[in-house]
């Protein structure tokens, strides 16, 4: 839903139901499913209209302007925008006359495509914004996948295909960043939660025993090999004090 809500915020809050059936082709949805995501978008406040043809319309009456700062953006992404605003950026009208230049001549794509889309980057970085990573790093995957989608254009035959193709490479971009800063850490934390169960185990053995534990025990008490412990051991830096390794430390 978040990528359907940051394509109809590049089109000015518009979008057309064959773009969400496009979207949503893979999970062969019933028409109910799209009722709801048309009240949805609706609440949005995101104009639905029937076909493609009918958005385009409606696009071509709306000029773009340039970007607005919001009050609760960050000093950096106030100052990135003021730089934007200086910039010869095409509006969405004739961003669609230049796209289908670079499909007549695809060999112009690196010099016509790089800034068509600089303004888009920043609306979906503030979809993504408070998910972990800093604004900056998200503009930053956002021009990276501007870069990456004109090495890709092969794939879309007409305008609109582009102009869905290039917002997906710039959220996919995004989300990628996300994900591996997700995944980096909830790996610390398993590393921590790990560390911690073998040091907690460790010392209440120790206190019974009243003396250090070796490795061979603390595997025979957790029911694992002597491998998973050492390993443990060197995670936390040796940093267990109530087991002894008399392989490693004799």
């Amino acid at each position: 839903m978040i990528k359907l809500r940051s394509l109809a915020k590049s089109q000015g809050d518009r979008i057309s139901k064959e773009q969400v059936k496009r979207m949503f082709l893979p999970l062969n949805m019933e028409e109910g499913h799209f009722l709801l995501i048309y009240r949805y978008l609706d609440e949005e406040k995101v104009k639905v209209f029937e076909t493609d043809s009918e958005l385009d319309e409606s696009s071509n009456d709306k000029k773009a302007s340039s970007l607005k700062m919001n009050s609760d953006d960050s000093e950096y992404l106030k100052m990135y925008i003021e730089e934007l605003n200086l910039l010869d950026i095409p509006s969405k009208e004739s961003r669609s006359l230049i796209i289908e230049e670079i499909l007549n001549d695809r060999s112009r794509a690196g010099e016509l495509m790089p800034n068509l889309y600089l303004r888009e980057v920043v609306d979906v970085a503030r979809l993504y914004e408070g998910q972990g990573v800093a604004l900056e790093d998200l503009v930053g995957e956002g021009n990276v996948g501007i870069l990456t989608g004109i090495k890709m254009l092969d794939c879309c035959d007409s305008v609109e295909e582009v102009e869905e193709f290039m917002m997906k490479m710039i959220m996919d971009s995004m989300e990628a960043v996300i994900m591996d800063k997700f995944s980096g850490d909830d790996f610390d934390i398993k590393v921590l939660e790990r560390v911690n169960d073998l040091n907690d185990k460790a010392r209440e053995m120790a206190e019974d025993l009243e003396r250090l534990v070796t490795v061979e025990e603390m595997a025979k008490e957790l029911d694992t090999d002597e491998e998973y412990i050492r390993e443990t051991l060197r995670i936390s830096g040796n940093s267990i004090e109530y087991i002894k390794d008399v392989k490693n430390n004799p």
